[in-house]
């Protein structure tokens, strides 16, 4: 008996459905994670910085302060999902990786900052140190746009994924896609 063109289509749904499930459970099994940068990666944070330095500026705010912190992370509003890699991590995490942000930032007033990608992330850690946070967990590689994000990928051990930074970013320093040899995530730019 032939098969219908529905047959057919079905049977290889089917087969997509196996092949998905088996990669999750594996994935998932093994608790693998990814590392997201969140600044000029996940997110473009722009906004918020500029809010925070013109603080500086006209406040007398120290630069990198809890202060200018506070200021940054309460301001999360202004900021934009940067869509390419967002969607990335949501068929990352569909495929059963635990997706991690990890942030220089301090953590100051930055519970509604970690709530708003709470659908996205299984952690979201705030550290200057992200080679030791990434070289005493179950990582698979980090995702970062800048070069010190792929430095630390190097002292981590871990494979290194540069996603382009938004060409709107005020952050032109520290910037040299393809230096360290890394792959480059398609659609971030």
């Amino acid at each position: 008996m032939a098969e219908t063109p529905s047959s057919s289509w079905a049977s290889t749904a089917l087969r997509v459905f196996v092949a998905f499930a088996a990669v999750h459970f594996l994935v998932a099994g093994f608790n693998i994670k990814i590392g997201l940068d969140y600044d000029d990666t996940l997110s473009f944070s722009t906004p918020a910085f500029s809010k925070a330095f013109a603080a500086v500026n006209e406040q007398g705010i120290k630069p990198m302060s809890p202060e200018f912190w506070q200021i940054v992370n309460s301001n999360h509003h202004l900021e934009e999902p940067r869509w390419g890699v967002t969607c990335w991590m949501a068929l990352a995490k569909a495929f059963g990786f635990d997706i991690v942000i990890i942030t220089v930032r301090l953590p100051v007033d930055a519970d509604e900052l970690v709530a708003k990608w709470d659908w996205l992330h299984d952690g979201f850690i705030f550290t200057r140190d992200k080679a030791l946070v990434m070289k005493r967990h179950r990582y698979l590689c980090f995702i970062g746009d800048s070069d010190s994000d792929m430095e630390e990928c190097r002292k981590a051990g871990i494979w290194a994924i540069r996603a382009r930074r938004s060409s709107k970013s005020s952050y032109k320093e520290n910037y040299s896609p393809g230096k360290y040899g890394e792959w480059i995530l398609p659609f971030t730019g």
